[in-house]
């Protein structure tokens, strides 16, 4: 099995046996960690998959994107060895326990979702860049079977591997868009701050959600946020659409003029949550989402028949309900779209 810890730990000296950089043995697995892949089944498939998956990550890459993941993947590493333990440091003794195991199985698994990322889409080829931190959590040092005693932060987002004056832009855009999401690591939390993300976990992705000819780039951006001891996270879905030649996320402008256009998309968007949703809907005061609605980030794109609106889990529904969505036919908005607009929807 040419394993996780071959590929990642391969330029990081004094970090593991050479003959286990080369290609894992299990016979020769020394640590906690490589232990728990080589004896855990479901981890063992997890470390497959990872490995599979970044082969396939880096192949084909100009050689600055394939060392950005490469780097990368090394960071990912010394954080998968440390945030699953009870310290924040990687075990040099003993097992992982059920908590340890599920969570290396999870952290696994997501890091092969944001590798997934990188790939062609519309002729445009992107890869992942991502950051990680694990904090012991202090408020859980003293419980031996807390299943939170390290706050876990995990940000990724896309760039373009190309060499075109917009790719630049829209790499720039996106790097900072995505480090506004998380303060903790973008450096954005200074010592008085009253929550230095010890006490909880975030894990907030920026990925394409779809290319539109050569004119908009979509971009999805999930976040979640969970606070140790709470009954659960909470967590959202918002978007981005970079225009390739204004150099710039969409605005409302760009699809909608005139007055009363904003009225108009609530009173739709309204008509279209009720039908869709019918019993589950929890709207009393209508006018609670009135800047929601006629917000970009709410907007996904890509329905040729519908502008598809966006609202967040408890905005219009109860939580467990999740995020839905509403659907605005394009036709009925017709009589607000600026002209030009069918260039931003389609990309030309």
């Amino acid at each position: 099995m040419v394993s996780v810890l071959a590929l990642g730990l391969a330029a990081m000296p004094g970090s593991i046996n050479v003959a286990l950089a080369a290609s894992f043995d299990c016979t020769k697995a020394g640590t906690p960690f490589e232990r728990a892949i080589c004896n855990n089944e479901e981890l063992s498939a997890a470390d497959d998959r990872l490995a599979a998956t970044y082969e396939t990550a880096v192949g084909g890459l100009s050689e600055i994107a394939r060392g950005d993941v490469r780097t990368g993947q090394r960071e990912w590493l010394s954080y998968a060895q440390r945030a699953c333990t009870r310290d924040a440091k990687p075990m040099v003794s003993g097992e992982y326990d059920e908590r340890g195991l599920t969570c290396l199985v999870d952290l696994f698994n997501g890091r092969s979702t944001v590798l997934e990322q990188s790939r062609m889409i519309g002729g445009l080829r992107f890869y992942p860049m991502a950051r990680y931190e694990a904090l012991p959590d202090p408020n859980e040092a003293g419980n031996p079977d807390s299943w939170s005693p390290v706050a876990r932060h995990e940000l990724s987002w896309v760039q373009l591997d190309a060499d075109e004056g917009f790719a630049h832009a829209f790499n720039d855009i996106i790097r900072d868009e995505a480090r506004l999401s998380s303060p903790v690591l973008s450096d954005g939390i200074g010592p008085d701050a009253e929550d230095d993300g010890s006490s909880s976990d975030t894990n907030n992705s920026f990925a394409v959600e779809g290319v539109a000819g050569t004119g908009r780039i979509s971009v999805k951006a999930n976040t979640y946020w969970y606070g140790h001891g709470a009954a659960h996270g909470n967590w959202g879905i918002t978007y981005r659409h970079y225009l390739t030649e204004q150099g710039r996320f969409m605005e409302a402008r760009d699809l909608f003029s005139g007055d009363g256009w904003e009225a108009a998309l609530l009173d739709l968007a309204v008509k279209a949550a009720k039908a869709e949703h019918g019993d589950a809907l929890m709207l009393d005061d209508t006018s609670s989402i009135a800047d929601v609605v006629i917000a970009p980030e709410r907007w996904d794109l890509p329905d040729s028949y519908a502008l598809v609106i966006q609202f967040q889990p408890y905005e219009i529904s109860a939580y467990a309900y999740g995020a839905p969505q509403a659907r605005v036919r394009w036709s009925d908005l017709e009589p607000y779209m600026v002209e030009g607009s069918e260039s931003i929807r389609f990309g030309f």
